[in-house]
């Protein structure tokens, strides 16, 4: 069995198209259809059932192909280790990323990976908690930082590993002339106003709707935006208001015009770094984990000392 035969079924499995799957392993679909049949030889089972419109995997596919992505996985990691210690600074790694953690914990790690591994490659990609963790699952992704609450959930948790992020808490933001600015704001009264989060409600509308009303069934926000600072400038309306990690309003409310207020004490972030459990890191990929770590451990140091020494009300500078 050769390494490039798992490459090929992978990529049919995955693509379900010997046309697709030979431009993207850069052969023939001759040779594409040689190598699976060789390998379905070797295994003593038929890996797809071919039709002349469609490549639909066997249930020996099903139960082979995990493992074969683990291979492939485990080939990527020792060869991306092996070029990170040759030169210093190499290898390549995707991160998953939730709304609340992509800024500014992200932003900061990326910083902090360009200054001590200039040469390093990172991609940050964001999503829903949901399809990041799918992508996590089909080795697209070298982990996820996002709401723990949501792997819970998910038919592979099993597969996936968590490790809890340091919490901080969490702010409603306004417009410095929105109408709740400089009054002691309640759970009911903000409820009055059109809401602004990224899809889906990074706290889970449930959770949200709970909090305003204690029963509102069927609440949700008035607008969706991909991603916390499109919610900044949209609270810049006067009129909505949003709910964002502290560590974000402090950056960001002075130079925007906006005020922030502390939310209510149990209304903190709920992240955490998600891994396969069966898969192996590399260097590099282990490199921006302990970035991420760090990080987020001086952000909830931060966000959490300002809250304690900082008066309750709205806010609308930096301290």
């Amino acid at each position: 069995m050769q390494l490039r035969q798992l490459e090929h079924f992978e990529a049919l499995y995955r693509l379900r198209s010997f046309t697709n799957a030979a431009q993207e392993t850069f052969v023939t679909q001759s040779a594409l259809s040689r190598s699976i049949r060789s390998l379905e030889v070797e295994l003593g089972h038929p890996l797809f059932d071919r039709t002349t419109h469609a490549v639909e995997p066997t249930e020996t596919a099903d139960r082979l192909v995990r493992y074969a992505a683990d291979v492939l996985a485990a080939v990527s990691t020792l060869r991306e280790s092996a070029e990170l210690m040759s030169s210093a600074d190499g290898g390549r790694i995707r991160v998953g990323t939730g709304a609340y953690p992509e800024q500014p914990l992200m932003t900061r790690v990326v910083r902090q990976l360009s200054a001590l591994h200039p040469t390093l490659r990172v991609a940050i990609v964001n999503g829903s908690a949901a399809d990041l963790l799918a992508a996590l699952i089909r080795r697209e992704l070298d982990f996820v930082v996002c709401d723990i609450s949501k792997f819970e959930g998910t038919p592979f948790s099993d597969d996936i590993t968590m490790v809890e992020l340091p919490s901080e808490p969490l702010a409603f933001v306004a417009g410095r002339e929105h109408p709740l600015a400089g009054t002691t704001p309640t759970m009911r009264n903000v409820a009055k106003y059109p809401w602004v989060l990224p899809p889906p409600a990074p706290l889970g509308l449930a959770t949200l709707s709970t909090s305003f009303t204690g029963s509102r069934a069927g609440w949700s926000p008035s607008y969706e935006v991909g991603n916390t600072i499109a919610c900044l400038e949209v609270v810049k309306d006067q009129r909505s208001l949003t709910l964002l990690p502290l560590s974000l309003a402090l950056a960001e409310c002075e130079n925007r015009g906006l005020s922030f207020c502390l939310a209510r004490e149990d209304q903190r972030t709920n992240d955490g770094i998600h891994f396969l459990s069966k898969r192996s890191r590399s260097v590099a990929s282990q490199l921006a984990v302990d970035a991420v770590l760090a990080e987020a451990q001086k952000i909830a140091d931060t966000s959490t000392a300002w809250a304690e020494s900082n008066r309750p009300g709205w806010h609308a500078v930096k301290s």
